[in-house]
């Protein structure tokens, strides 16, 4: 729902008065021991934990009153500090005021009263809580140790030993007056003498109501256990006692002139917040900064967001947000130049005002008939239609009426199981069966869940022992999405067994989406089956996101007859962009470049593997001995260039190509062969393993063999006279024979290889 002013009590008022879920309204009434059996840090802790309590109401219309409490020992001593009267929180300066009359709290010295009297405190806290807003909530949170002693109060009779006893009967009846009244007590225990009983028995002994019917929802004893646990621990129990969440809460260490970042999560389903900040120093400033990167304003709106700070120049302060962004937010603290180190955290209590959207398809029926129950999540900003966000929720939806023996639970679902007609849209689906006898069926949608606050909104069915004369069915054969500008088709059906009536179509509860029905929406239905199609049109402007609206068809004459109706939940969302809309043809289309990319890779690299020379050894042989051999180089290369010493100015023998030499090039031919290019001369194949060919007019025989290990066969050569992958080694080399290539192995009979600075091996020459 918009706002019409610029504060969250504008908008929570009217949330209230136009019947839009709210957060839970709240009566609390903060009673804190500030007896001589606390501690001066105690007493602290207590006195920041009741500011957390009082800054941290979710509802602007909730209402907060602090008291302190000790004994009255004798004349001029009250057990009661009255530090902060009943203050509705409906302004930054009345929260300001809250944080600023806590002060009046403290640890009492012997002079002014420091026993403790649970009884007289208790009777002050349920006595601020008359006259307060209707509907709240009542609760008291009692702040500590649990330890009753007023043995030296004569309020309590003139024997010292009965005093005890007769301040715990007063205690007992405190707290049965409080369960008469339906106001919860909730102990927060303090101290290192702690009474954990003492703590249970406040618990038990007020109201046992909750705001919903988990059990975390009913009142229960914390303990908050050390100055680190405070602002979990209340904010904790603050959360439970209203059906709020808590984010998990962060926490650092804070020196003088130091930034620190805190982080905290506000989950999707939040339409409220509040970021409570314990920051130990008023001087500490805070900047909050939202999901999106932008730093909000203290007190204003942004987007659909409005934003109320309080407790800036006290040790505590909160933000309170409505409609706040989901997502991380980040709590920038920024120290002053002198400032002890410190530690400083952050939580937000946060909760899901939501009501239910409930349609009984068809709104009335026969004994006997089958009825199906729809139910959609609605907020402020419209139907909840994400998955995610109605994640851990229950949902059931309550039947009671005189015609049914006994209240029933229908079972409602979103798996798009009949009933139910598409899963995960956010509109849930049951079946039911109208009861044997006539009567009025009233059906309450009952949803429960961590951080979620449910309005019931009821509505009554009439069942007949007969049909009615006119029943039908509103069907839509949209998606789960629209586009703004674009409309949703449907069909109304109608069977009519009694006189001609002249309906009307109508749109119910459209919300900020603005939809609106396309042309006439006048509907005569005569006897037999009327069929009507029908559009509802989404203005270009629309607001995004999830709406749940209701078509119905009723009387022209009597608007509240209704005949038929239908629920169309549905998000709203911008079209997609060129990319989006084409993201699979994208996707394939480079999926396919990849592939090819791939392919050619794999290509090149069985080529290169085919083509390479490492493994090769060639060798001279005369009159069938072997008198020189060479390897091919070390590393990756197409061809091997080698010179051949036929004789003529000495030994026969092998060597690497120098600068000026014309070399012989050999590569890698047809499997099991290799291709010999002679400088100036003929080319030829020469078979790997074989005796080889002659070297031109020399008398020599140019052979080769393989040692590559791995690889296809055809790389390996033939029977490499019988030797395998083992190097062949010469039998007698010439001056520049038996040279071993560059990175491979040495034989022991081999002379130190070496190769020319200039010689080059990847110009392929065929």
């Amino acid at each position: 729902m918009r706002a019409e002013s610029g504060t969250a009590a504008a908008i929570s008022a009217a949330g209230a008065r136009a019947g839009a879920p709210e957060p839970t309204l709240m009566d609390v009434s903060i009673l804190v021991d500030e007896s001589g059996s606390l501690s001066d840090a105690d007493v602290r802790a207590e006195i920041s934990a009741a500011t957390t309590i009082a800054l941290g109401g979710l509802n602007s219309r909730s209402r907060v009153s602090i008291y302190g409490f000790g004994s009255q020992n004798q004349p001029g001593q009250n057990a009661i500090t009255a530090a902060c009267p009943p203050t509705v929180l409906d302004s930054a300066v009345k929260k300001d005021s809250l944080a600023a009359c806590v002060r009046k709290l403290h640890r009492r010295s012997d002079g002014e009263g420091n026993d403790t009297d649970h009884a007289a405190a208790l009777a002050n806290g349920l006595s601020a809580l008359s006259g307060g807003p209707q509907g709240a909530l009542k609760v008291v949170f009692l702040l500590t140790d649990g330890r009753l002693d007023v043995h030296r109060s004569p309020n309590y009779g003139r024997i010292e030993e009965d005093r005890n006893s007769e301040a715990q009967k007063q205690v007992e009846t405190q707290l049965a007056l409080a369960a008469a009244n339906r106001v919860q007590i909730w102990p927060l225990g303090f101290g290192d003498r702690l009474d954990r009983s003492a703590l249970d028995a406040f618990a038990a002994g007020g109201y046992q109501g909750a705001c919903d019917e988990r059990a975390d929802s009913k009142p229960r004893a914390r303990v908050v256990r050390d100055s680190g646990d405070v602002l979990r621990s209340l904010a904790e129990a603050f959360a439970a006692s209203g059906c709020a969440g808590v984010s998990r809460s962060d926490e650092t260490t804070l020196g003088a002139g130091e930034t620190r970042e805190l982080k905290i999560d506000i989950p999707i389903i939040a339409t409220d917040g509040n970021i409570t900040v314990a920051k130990g120093d008023p001087r500490v400033r805070v900047d909050y900064v939202d999901p999106s990167g932008q730093t909000v304003p203290g007190n204003g709106r942004l987007g659909d967001s409005v934003f109320k700070r309080a407790g800036e120049n006290a040790t505590v302060e909160t933000l309170s947000v409505v409609n706040p962004r989901n997502g991380q937010w980040k709590i920038r603290l920024t120290a002053p130049d002198r400032l002890s180190r410190q530690l400083v955290s952050a939580t937000a209590i946060w909760q899901g005002a939501v009501s239910s959207s409930l349609v009984i398809e068809p709104p009335s029926a026969r004994t006997g008939q089958p009825v199906t129950v729809r139910l959609s999540l609605i907020t402020r900003r419209g139907a909840i239609t994400d998955a995610k966000a109605l994640a851990g929720l229950n949902f059931t939806v309550q039947a009671t009426g005189a015609a049914l023996s006994a209240p029933q639970n229908i079972v409602i679902r979103d798996d798009g199981k009949a009933p139910d007609d598409r899963a995960g849209d956010g509109r849930y689906a049951g079946a039911f069966t109208a009861p044997p006898q006539p009567g009025d069926v009233t059906f309450t949608g009952v949803v429960s869940g961590y951080g979620v606050r449910a309005e019931k909104v009821p509505v009554t069915m009439a069942v007949g022992a007969q049909a009615p004369p006119l029943q039908g069915r509103v069907a839509f054969s949209s998606g789960a999405v629209v586009h703004p500008g674009d409309a949703v088709r449907g069909t109304v059906t109608m069977e009519n067994t009694g006189a001609p009536v002249r309906g009307r179509l109508v749109l119910d509860g459209p919300g900020g989406a603005r939809a609106s029905l396309v042309g006439s929406t006048d509907l005569t239905v005569g006897q037999g089956t009327t069929t009507r199609p029908f559009k509802v049109r989404f203005p270009e402007d629309a607001r995004l996101g999830g709406t749940s609206m209701t078509v119905k068809v009723v009387d022209a004459a009597d608007l509240s007859k209704v005949y038929a109706n239908g629920q169309l939940t549905i998000t709203v969302k911008n079209p997609p962009t060129w990319v989006e809309a084409h993201r699979y043809e994208i996707a394939g289309v480079i999926l396919l470049v990849l592939l090819l990319a791939l392919l050619a890779y794999l290509r090149r690299r069985a080529h290169r593997a085919r083509i390479d020379v490492r493994g090769l050894w060639a060798s001279l042989r005369q009159d069938g001995e072997e008198v020189a051999v060479l390897k091919a180089p070390g590393k990756w290369a197409p061809e091997f260039r080698f010179v051949v010493h036929d004789g003529t100015d000495g030994d026969p023998g092998l060597d690497y190509p120098r600068s000026g030499d014309s070399p012989v090039r050999a590569r890698r031919g047809a499997p099991g062969k290799v291709v010999v290019q002679i400088p100036g001369g003929a080319r030829y194949e020469v078979e790997v393993g074989g005796e080889g060919e002659p070297y031109e007019e020399s008398g020599l025989m140019l052979a080769f063999t393989d040692t590559r290990a791995r690889g296809p066969a055809w790389s390996r050569g033939g029977a490499s006279r019988g030797r395998g992958d083992a190097r062949p080694e010469a039998k007698r080399g010439g001056a520049t024979g038996g040279s071993e290539a560059p990175d491979g192995p040495r034989g022991p009979d081999l002379p130190e290889e070496r190769t020319p600075a200039s010689q080059t091996y990847e110009d392929p020459w065929l």
